[in-house]
């Protein structure tokens, strides 16, 4: 079996204050195992780690101690352009260059991942369409709506065909229509390109509906892992909101 991301034990301690007095341990020593393919659901309360996590199975922090691979790529060490080329992922707060339009957004981003002028075009052209963008594409980011914001960042994340895409709260504070939608659309992606998604969020109708595994971390740990039945099955609970209020508290 082919793994997407594999982490043993791995620590994270932040320092602040005076002199650094203050002391988070942000994870302490999570061992994860995600396959290849799969949605995999990132759960906790805040504060619980989730963000420190992904930011290192994305490539933009090192771990205090431990090890970690992703898509076969030891990372506690620098990791190589190479490897980041192949990953991507989508906030549910989008922050886009305000001034620049749709179409020229995508173009950013698309150079920045080294795309040549001819993939660039096609590559683009394809995200529009995906997402429904077409009729916006020469639409500032300050002027589209929320859904729509979403809709760019979804189609950002797709920018460079990622094997391993994150999603962090990718529908957070939507209109439950467009919602929805974005859901559909994260599973039409999934099964279009077969590429590893990893999710956070809040809304456990989004776990229950996105991901085939889910784990639950708190204060830095993880608590509980695998599929809905099994998390119900562990806290004796009727659905995954009363699941996860169990495990938090």
């Amino acid at each position: 079996m082919n793994y997407a991301i594999v982490a043993k034990s791995v620590y994270k301690t932040y320092r602040s204050g005076f002199w650094g007095r203050k002391i988070t341990r942000a994870l302490q020593g999570v061992d994860l195992s995600i396959k290849e393919g799969e949605i995999f659901g990132l759960l906790g309360p805040n504060g619980a780690g989730k963000t420190t996590l992904l930011n290192i199975f994305s490539c933009q922090l090192l771990p205090d101690s431990g090890e970690v691979w992703v898509l076969g790529n030891e990372i506690t060490r620098q990791a190589t352009n190479e490897l980041k080329s192949r990953l991507n992922m989508c906030s549910g707060n989008p922050n886009f260059p305000w001034s620049l339009t749709v179409g020229e957004n995508l173009k950013f981003y698309s150079l920045l991942y080294g795309l040549c002028r001819k993939d660039c075009k096609e590559t683009i052209e394809k995200c529009l369409v995906m997402f429904g963008l077409e009729k916006f594409r020469h639409t500032r980011y300050d002027e589209l709506s929320s859904g729509n914001k979403q809709r760019l960042a979804l189609a950002k994340s797709l920018i460079n065909n990622p094997r391993l895409l994150f999603l962090d709260e990718p529908t957070i504070g939507l209109d439950p229509d467009i919602a929805k939608r974005i859901r559909e659309e994260i599973l039409r992606i999934h099964k279009e390109n077969k590429i590893s998604v990893i999710l956070t969020t809040h809304y456990m109708r989004e776990a229950e509906e996105l991901c085939e595994r889910i784990a639950f971390i708190k204060d830095g740990k993880i608590e509980a892992l695998g599929t809905k039945d099994e998390l119900l099955q562990m806290t004796r609970s009727e659905n995954l909101e009363e699941a996860f209020l169990e495990l938090a508290e």
